[in-house]
């Protein structure tokens, strides 16, 4: 505005700030902020988007770049094709020159081709091109995975415990200390009315009080929310409780992951022997 002569239009600026050179600094730098952010908003931001995505390197994948304009460092590694516009793909709001300075924007990882017979086997030619999650290499790294998930399954139980515990025990401490007034005061403990507020525990909270008591969850957490006052302090108790059955069962059960584990690993490296002894099966039975 100051550089347009909007305003102020008396007084000391009234010529627009231009005559103020500190002014004049400010609002041009402000002007190119508040044209970046148009341009990075809105209807020419996602038109720009699409044309990157529909041009010759936004619609294809790096293994299928003409290997001709692109030279072999590594047999899995090759660089950027001689005509591929960096200034397109290279754009990052932030990066500094010594982030610049240690980022890899010259090569790329590519899988390593083979003529292979099968499509399983063409999945595990490369580490690259490798996605547990659909196929899995041998028996081996089937059983490490099953150990994975276990270790994720308990830690996750234990931990979202142990964050409703946290988040419970002030509000235990403060019913403790609201029983005892009204015991001095010789008043009849829950002659008021308590109630917890709406946000005090979050989801993973209730979520983690209702899978202590299994089906009978949502009927302790109706009450915890109704009547916090007689229903707080058992919560918390059996919270804490849980969470030192937990820690001990995932102390012995580290010792049974441990050992798998070590009795797994190196086989579950062999990524093609599930293959190989399946086609020697195919050729002996022929």
């Amino acid at each position: 505005l100051f550089m347009q002569g909007h305003a102020p239009k008396s007084g000391a600026n009234a010529s627009g700030g231009t005559n103020n050179p500190q002014i004049a600094a400010a609002a041009t730098k402000l002007m190119k902020e508040f044209e970046k952010l148009l341009v990075g908003r809105g209807p020419y931001a996602r038109q720009q988007s699409s044309l990157k995505d529909k041009s010759k390197y936004g619609s294809i994948v790096c293994k299928e770049w003409d290997s001709s304009l692109c030279d072999g460092v590594t047999p899995s590694y090759k660089t950027y094709p001689s005509d591929y516009p960096y200034e397109d793909f290279f754009i990052h709001s932030g990066q500094t020159a010594a982030d610049a300075s240690v980022l890899n924007t010259s090569v790329v990882c590519v899988r390593n081709e083979k003529k292979t017979s099968s499509s399983k086997m063409k999945l595990l030619d490369s580490l690259e091109e490798y996605d547990g999650v659909r196929t899995r290499r041998n028996a081996y790294e089937e059983a490490l995975t099953k150990v994975e998930e276990e270790r994720f399954e308990v830690d996750f139980a234990l931990e979202t415990n142990a964050s409703a515990m946290r988040q419970v025990q002030p509000f235990s401490e403060e019913v403790s200390m609201l029983k005892e007034n009204e015991e001095k005061e010789g008043q009849p403990i829950g002659r008021l009315r308590y109630e917890l507020r709406p946000q005090s525990l979050l989801s993973t909270h209730i979520g983690a009080i209702a899978r202590l008591y299994g089906e009978q969850g949502d009927e302790v957490i109706h009450h915890l929310m109704k009547n916090p006052i007689s229903v707080l302090p058992i919560v918390f108790k059996r919270l804490k409780e849980k969470d030192l059955e937990w820690r001990k069962a995932r102390v012995e059960l580290t010792k049974h992951w441990r050992s798998v584990s070590e009795m797994n690993y190196e086989a579950s490296l062999d990524v093609t022997s599930y293959f190989n002894r399946r086609e020697l099966e195919k050729s002996i039975g022929h």
